[in-house]
């Protein structure tokens, strides 16, 4: 063990100095360096994805809405596409999601299911509804009872984040206040299929509330600057390596 911690790989002579790296330090200091290096150019790799993802999103809210039928099949693909939903709002079930925020006010997104004409259904964010002056106070709301046309923007579930309660399903109260939004979970309780996907209501549509649709955080500037920390990290080690292995030799 002793031998391997002294072996040396080479010594070259540079003027009054000699570099003379060990061999287990070296083989550390390389693997190091792989993992730093990999891990900046992963990070470069992010932020070029968000980028262009980003202006492609941008290009899709000005394309022409069109069915659920004819949307593409990658979920990524249909990101912020606009779309022409048909069908009867289930008016008997709607969900109201916590800590929502407009304004400074905090209130609810209310998901109300649309019944397609195919047997399916999909959560149709109708907009914001404040909170009253407890929570017990839930907020009252209209929904047509006829079927309905209406456009908007399909978009994955809100991520659950900081979950800081479970849902409560043991006494079903509608409509139902939800922490998070879970359509699989969601579909058992409705007993009908539920796409896994959402449609932010168009904010001229008559049906809605309070509505601005959400834009697309994907922040590639700071994939850029994880990438520039990895690559400065590979940098002082290698700078590290080399002064840790370089001495002044006695020669003049």
């Amino acid at each position: 063990m002793k031998s391997i911690l002294q072996a040396r790989l080479f010594t070259l002579n540079i003027g009054p100095f000699a570099f003379s790296p060990g061999l287990l330090p070296t083989v550390v200091t390389v693997f190091l360096l792989y993992v730093m290096i990999s891990l900046g150019q992963w990070q470069l790799s992010r932020a070029d994805y968000k980028a262009n993802l980003h202006q492609k999103v941008t290009e899709r809210k000005n394309l022409d809405p069109v069915s659920l039928r004819q949307l593409p099949h990658a979920i990524d693909d249909r990101v912020f596409r606009p779309v022409i939903v048909e069908g009867v709002y289930d008016d008997r079930h709607h969900f109201l999601l916590d800590n929502r925020t407009h304004n400074g006010a905090v209130g609810y997104h209310v998901y109300t299911p649309l019944r397609m004409p195919d047997g399916s259904a999909i959560l149709i964010n109708r907009g914001w509804l404040k909170q009253g002056r407890t929570r017990q106070d839930l907020p009252q709301f209209d929904t047509p009872a006829d079927a309905i046309s209406s456009k908007g923007l399909i978009d994955k579930p809100p991520a659950k984040g900081v979950i800081l309660a479970d849902n409560v399903h043991d006494n079903l109260q509608w409509p139902m206040v939800l922490q998070y939004l879970d359509p699989a979970e969601l579909e058992q309780m409705l007993g009908y299929p539920l796409l896994p996907m959402i449609v932010w209501l168009d904010p001229g549509d008559a049906h809605g509330f309070e509505r601005q649709i959400p834009a697309l955080k994907l922040d590639s500037a700071t994939n850029t600057g994880y990438a520039f920390q990895w690559f400065a990290l590979s940098a002082a080690l290698l700078i590290i390596f080399i002064a840790v292995n370089l001495k002044r030799t006695n020669k003049s």
